[in-house]
C-alpha cells in the first residue's frame, strides 16, 4: 500500500503535491492543508460483457402529474440523485413541497432534510400548500447519512451548499465542503437505492456554484427559472440520464403554490393593436410555444455610421440579421437606425424569433402593419434562407385549428418569400 501526500487549499480547492505559503490558484495566504491517500491496487478486476447482462425494468418513483412525469422520463429513478439549482427566492423549496407531497399522495416515503430554513419557517410554507411530510432539521453530514440509511425512499436536501462535514477543515459552503459532501451523499444514495433530491445555489452568473465536478457527479441536474414579470417558473434539465433534455415543465406562481402550465400556447403579448414595426415571434420550449412581441424602429440616420440598439436580443445577431436584410433583399439598411425591443423584459437568446426580428424591422422600414395572427417562427442562415424547424405533431394539430397563421420554413423558405408574406 503507497502512501501519497498533498496539499488541498481549504478556499478553493486546488491541489498540488508541493506546499507554498500561497495558494497559486485563489493567492490566499495559508489555506493549504496536507492530506493522506492510500493507494491500493486491485487485484479483483471483474470485467463483464455489455450483452450478458439481464436487462431489468428501472423502478420510478410517480408525482401522478403528467408534464413532471414526462419530464422526468416516467418518474424519479431509484438510486438517482438529482440537482436543482435556481435563484434565491424563485420557488425551489415551494416545488420541492409540492413534489412531495405528490410523492406522498403516490405512497412513497418521503423525508425533507433542511439544511437551510427551520422546521417552523418550512411548516408555514407547507400548510400553504396543504403538505403532510415528514421533516429533518440538521446541516450534519453524518446526521443526514445515518437519515438516509432508514426507511424512507425519497430524500430531499436543502441546500447542499450549507451541510458540513467535520472531515474538511474548511467553512461551510467552500469548495471542499461541497464537495466532499455531494461525494459521500451520493456513494449513500448508490450503496442503498435510495433517489436523493439536491438543492444547489446559482451565481450571479446563473451558473451552479461550488466545484463544476458537482454537475458531473449527479444523474441530473435541473434550473428553475423566472420571467420576472409574469410569474411563470420554467423547469428546464441540462443533464438528465432517465430522459430527453429537450423537455420543461411551465409552472404559475400562485398564493396556493406553483400550478402547473397545461395550455401548450403562452402569450406574452400585453397590446393587441396592429402597429408599424410589430411582429409576433414564437419560440418553442419543450411542448410549449412562447409568444413573444418584437418592436422595431428605423428612422433615417444623421450619422455616418447608423446606430444599432437592442434590448432583449443580441446586438451582434441584430447587426448579422441587418447585413442578411440589405445583401438579400437590398434594403438600404446603412442609411438608417435600427432600435429593437423584445416586450415584457425578457432576453431572448432563442435563434428561433430571427424571423419575427426580421419582420418587424421591414414592418418599420416598408410602414407595413401587420395581423397579429402572423406569427413567426424560424432561424435566418447568412444565406437568407430559414432553417426547419420540428413542431411536435399535437402543437401541429392545435394550430391548424386556431386562427393563428405560423410562417415558417414550409411556407416561408427564404427573406425573399418573407418579405413577399408582409408586402
Amino acid at each position: 500500500m503507497k502512501e501519497k501526500t498533498y496539499y488541498v487549499c481549504s478556499n478553493c480547492g486546488f491541489k498540488t503535491t508541493k506546499w507554498a505559503g500561497k495558494c497559486p490558484n485563489c493567492g490566499q495566504w495559508n489555506t493549504l492543508k496536507q492530506e493522506n491517500q492510500n493507494k491500493e491496487k486491485s487485484s479483483n478486476l471483474k470485467i463483464i460483457k455489455l450483452d450478458e447482462i439481464e436487462s431489468t425494468e428501472v423502478f420510478s418513483y410517480k408525482t401522478n402529474q403528467k408534464q413532471i412525469d414526462e419530464f422526468l422520463g416516467g418518474g424519479f429513478v431509484v438510486g438517482g440523485v438529482y440537482l436543482i439549482a435556481g435563484s434565491p427566492g424563485i420557488g425551489k423549496s415551494t416545488l420541492l413541497l409540492q413534489l412531495s407531497k405528490y410523492l406522498v399522495e403516490n405512497s412513497s416515503k418521503v423525508l425533507y432534510i433542511s439544511a437551510e430554513e427551520s422546521a417552523i419557517q418550512l411548516s408555514l410554507k407547507a400548510k400553504r400548500l396543504n403538505s403532510k411530510i415528514p421533516v429533518l432539521e440538521s446541516n450534519d453530514l453524518d446526521d443526514i447519512i445515518f437519515a438516509i440509511k432508514q426507511k424512507y425512499d425519497l430524500f430531499v436536501i436543502d441546500s447542499i451548499h450549507t451541510i458540513y462535514s467535520n472531515d474538511v477543515d474548511s467553512f461551510i459552503g467552500s469548495i471542499n465542503q461541497v464537495r466532499l459532501c455531494a461525494q459521500k451523499l451520493i456513494e449513500v444514495a448508490k450503496e442503498y437505492n435510495k433517489t436523493i433530491i439536491i438543492v444547489s445555489h446559482i451565481t450571479k452568473e446563473g451558473l451552479i456554484a461550488g466545484p463544476k465536478a458537482l454537475e458531473h457527479l449527479v444523474d441530473a441536474v435541473f434550473y428553475l427559472e423566472s420571467d420576472d414579470k409574469y410569474n411563470y417558473r420554467l423547469l428546464r434539465a441540462t443533464k438528465n440520464r432517465f430522459a430527453s433534455t429537450e423537455s420543461v415543465v411551465i409552472f404559475k406562481m400562485t398564493e396556493s403554490g406553483l400550478n402547473i402550465i397545461e395550455d401548450d400556447f403562452l402569450t406574452y403579448i400585453e397590446d393587441t393593436k396592429e402597429l408599424e414595426g410589430k411582429a409576433i415571434g414564437a419560440i418553442l420550449e419543450g411542448s410549449y410555444l412562447m409568444f413573444i412581441e418584437i418592436q422595431a424602429l428605423c428612422v433615417k440616420s444623421p450619422f455616418g455610421m447608423p446606430r444599432r440598439t437592442s434590448v432583449g436580443f443580441d446586438l451582434n445577431r441584430l447587426n448579422m440579421l441587418l447585413a442578411v436584410i440589405e445583401k438579400r433583399l437590398g434594403l438600404p439598411m446603412f442609411e438608417y437606425d435600427v432600435y429593437l425591443n423584445v416586450i415584457g423584459g425578457f432576453k431572448v437568446n432563442n435563434t428561433l424569433v430571427d424571423m419575427a426580428v426580421v419582420a418587424s424591422i421591414i414592418s418599420s422600414l416598408k410602414k407595413i402593419t401587420m395581423s397579429n395572427n402572423y406569427v413567426f417562427l424560424g432561424e435566418i442562415d447568412l444565406l437568407g434562407n430559414v432553417r426547419k424547424t420540428k413542431l411536435p405533431d399535437i402543437l401541429q394539430q392545435k394550430l391548424k385549428n386556431s386562427n393563428v397563421k405560423l410562417l415558417l420554413h414550409e411556407n416561408t423558405p427564404n427573406v425573399e418569400k418573407l418579405l413577399k408574406a408582409i408586402l
